[in-house]
């Protein structure tokens, strides 16, 4: 079995520069995954998973907003636990985009990458395990919801071990598995992004890897987002309960 000390030579990518627009009604003054959820900042959850899953290096790749964010990465740079790093894009660039700007700052070989409007308590140590055992050049974590349809669907594989199809929100529905925005990635597959215009790894990057370079690792667990104003205020009642 893996521990945390088989994450210590991963570099850790938090996407977290998005313009949050469906909450500007409620959060409108700091970057969506800072913002203040039960009593703390939403992305403060994030980095208590990487810390405890011994995550030597978090980078938080920032955009809108990012002066919001410099005084929790302040406080969090001044604990013990892993190096704390910004990268900072210069104009909105989409997730891949802010990944392949974030290049410069990671060393390792396979990268961890987190959504940081979602969060979901997934083995962290077990998704290497599959990502290394596969040999793949992508891994994703997925996790079951009962309507899929405001994130859009997974399709797999007949064995159930590769990701074969995004299905988009207008094409889904019902109970099934949906992206948990958890992903390990190759080196070469964030250099290989187009460097400085607008990407979406969901949209633009994936896709292109479904020719069975896309593990899957599936976890049956609590999940939320903070993408809009309902699910944010749900966001108290479910750390209560989970983390």
């Amino acid at each position: 079995m893996m521990n945390s000390l088989e994450l210590s030579g991963i570099d850790a990518v938090v996407l977290a520069g998005g313009l949050g627009t469906r909450l500007r009604s409620v959060v409108a003054d700091r970057q969506k995954a800072f913002a203040t959820v039960g009593s703390e900042p939403f992305a403060a959850r994030i980095f208590r998973q990487l810390r405890r899953a011994g995550v030597r290096r978090i980078v938080f790749a920032l955009g809108h907003l990012a002066d919001s964010a410099a005084p929790v990465l302040d406080q969090w740079r001044c604990e013990r636990g892993p190096q704390i790093l910004s990268s900072v894009e210069p104009t909105p660039l989409g997730t891949g985009g802010a990944l392949r700007h974030a290049l410069p700052l990671l060393e390792s070989t396979s990268v961890l990458v987190m959504n940081g409007d979602s969060f979901v308590d997934a083995d962290l140590a077990a998704l290497l395990a599959t990502h290394r055992a596969a040999r793949a050049a992508i891994t994703l974590g997925a996790v079951q919801v009962t309507d899929v349809s405001r994130y859009g669907a997974l399709e797999f594989d007949r064995d159930g071990r590769y990701v074969s199809a995004f299905r988009e929100k207008q094409d889904a529905g019902g109970c099934g598995w949906i992206n948990a925005g958890i992903y390990l990635l190759e080196h070469e597959v964030i250099a290989a992004i187009p460097a400085g215009r607008p990407v979406s790894l969901e949209r633009e990057v994936f896709p292109a890897y479904t020719d069975g370079r896309i593990a899957v690792r599936c976890e049956s667990r609590p999940f939320i987002d903070i993408g809009t104003p309902e699910t944010y205020a749900a966001g108290a009642k479910f750390f209560a309960h989970v983390a």
